[in-house]
């Protein structure tokens, strides 16, 4: 048969062997894939005799990931540092210069004594007073994780330090900043400040909304005509609910006991929100919650210290126990004040200091020996010359719980409100003045002789100062 003008009898012969050089080629792999390395061979290959080709693609993975490994670990490196720059530029924004004098050091092994305030400058329009509305001394011996806090009602009355006389303890804070209020309490209770946090009120709606929300029980619900509403039950409070909830003290239903259930209050708000901010695991909140905390909170502590405390105040980790320092009401030079007892508090003082715990039947005694609003014989005279004036107020007392309220008018015209009480019982006239959320700082003075022409325990005569809601 000719084939290609070739005899294909003939056998198909190359110069370089008797076989093609592609089936050459493909012969010399099978015979490869199946010898055993002999002793010197040099040509066969170190990974099993794979071919060339099949070896230099996995050298070739192996270099990516390996450069792409090292490409992530300097941009973690870069990523982190970053982080870690921004987060120290936030830290020291939140510093006051000064303020470090007034603390003590810390002793190694013993316990840590902070001071947290909040501030009720901004949450009212127009309000201009940085005093404190929150104040606590929280002790945490680092020994055995346990933590106690005791809060310092703000009208508790203490000589100030370069101020004549006494003053509320609230106004400290006015008057020298945090530097100030934290040498007032170091005075006033003979104890170390290791460190303090300041927060605006304004703060806490900020930060509430930074982290979506706090989820809290509240027990009664709030209905306070100056401060706000809160829902009863398992809630996610807002912002402006979180607001109202530690502001809360003219609702008779919901806080009977004036300051002392709202401090109680403002504790419990507090542990919740402590409790949400260390849950969020989303990287975008924590970044928002940082930037809101720097904008808002005065301290000397870093953002992991501040995580530290705030899981002793949810008492995770070890025993917490809380309380008030114990006293009463009085009117003072026509002041209202809260008169702490001594011998009770340096008690208090003395197991707080050295074992972290308080006495929590003491607040429980204060708030059940607080007067009945309803058995309260009142009347209300206007002074202001504003026309409905005292009418208005007899209805707000009414919704707080007074009964049977008078009104008339005054003989003359006062600048000032003025409160009157009978038989030296000044706590009644406290009680009333509570509940008066139009007159600031009004004036309270014992008088038989009005009261009882009057024939009531308590009277208020509103002034030119008393702002309706």
């Amino acid at each position: 048969m000719i084939r290609h003008g070739k005899d294909t009898d003939e056998p198909h012969l190359h110069l370089d062997g008797d076989q093609p050089h592609l089936y050459r080629k493909r012969l010399r792999r099978r015979e490869l894939k199946g010898r055993v390395e002999a002793p010197g061979e040099t040509h066969l290959h170190l990974d099993g005799g794979q071919p060339h080709l099949y070896r230099r693609r996995r050298v070739r993975w192996t270099s990516i990931l390996k450069w792409g490994a090292l490409a992530l670990v300097i941009l973690l490196i870069v990523v982190f540092a970053w982080g870690y720059v921004w987060l120290k530029s936030k830290e020291s924004g939140m510093r006051v210069d000064g303020v470090g004098e007034a603390l003590d050091a810390k002793k190694k092994g013993q316990p840590v004594t902070t001071l947290v305030m909040g501030v009720d400058k901004g949450s009212v329009p127009g309000e201009e007073e940085s005093r404190t509305d929150i104040m606590m001394m929280v002790s945490v011996n680092p020994a055995n994780n346990k933590a106690a806090v005791i809060s310092i009602p703000r009208d508790t009355r203490v000589e100030i330090p370069g101020r004549s006389g006494y003053n509320k303890i609230n106004a400290a804070h006015a008057f020298g900043g945090p530097r100030l209020a934290i040498q007032a309490v170091k005075d006033f209770t003979g104890l170390d400040i290791n460190h303090y946090v300041v927060m605006d009120f304004e703060g806490f709606k900020h930060i509430v909304n930074a982290i979506g929300g706090v989820k809290m029980h509240v027990d009664v619900a709030i209905h306070d005509k100056y401060a706000g509403n809160v829902p009863p039950g398992d809630v996610v409070l807002t912002g402006d609910q979180a607001l109202a909830l530690v502001r809360a003290r003219h609702d008779v239903h919901s806080v009977p006991a004036g300051d002392l259930d709202r401090i109680r209050n403002q504790r419990k708000f507090l542990q919740a929100m402590l409790s949400t901010a260390s849950h969020t695991r989303n990287p975008f909140k924590i970044i928002k919650l940082i930037d809101v905390a720097s904008e808002n909170i005065k301290t000397d502590l870093s953002f992991t210290e501040m995580l530290s405390l705030g899981r002793r105040l949810q008492g995770a980790g070890g025993e917490l126990t809380m309380t008030t320092a114990p006293g009463r009401t009085k009117v003072i030079g026509g002041a209202w004040y809260y008169i702490v007892d001594t011998a009770q508090f340096e008690s208090m003082l003395r197991t707080f200091k050295t074992s972290q715990e308080v006495d929590t039947r003491v607040e429980e005694q204060a708030s059940s020996n607080v007067s009945s609003r309803a058995g309260m014989k009142v009347a209300v005279l206007n002074g202001a010359g504003t026309p409905g004036l005292a009418a208005l107020v007899a209805g707000e007392l009414a919704q707080a719980g007074y009964t049977g309220v008078k009104t008339g008018n005054a003989g003359s015209r006062y600048s000032k409100t003025t409160i009157y009480y009978a038989d030296d019982d000044s706590s009644r006239a406290g009680m009333v003045a509570a509940d008066l959320a139009g007159a600031r700082e009004p004036l309270i003075q014992s008088s038989d002789e009005l009261t009882s022409g009057y024939g009531v325990e308590v009277l208020v005569v509103l002034g030119s100062d008393y702002r309706k809601p």
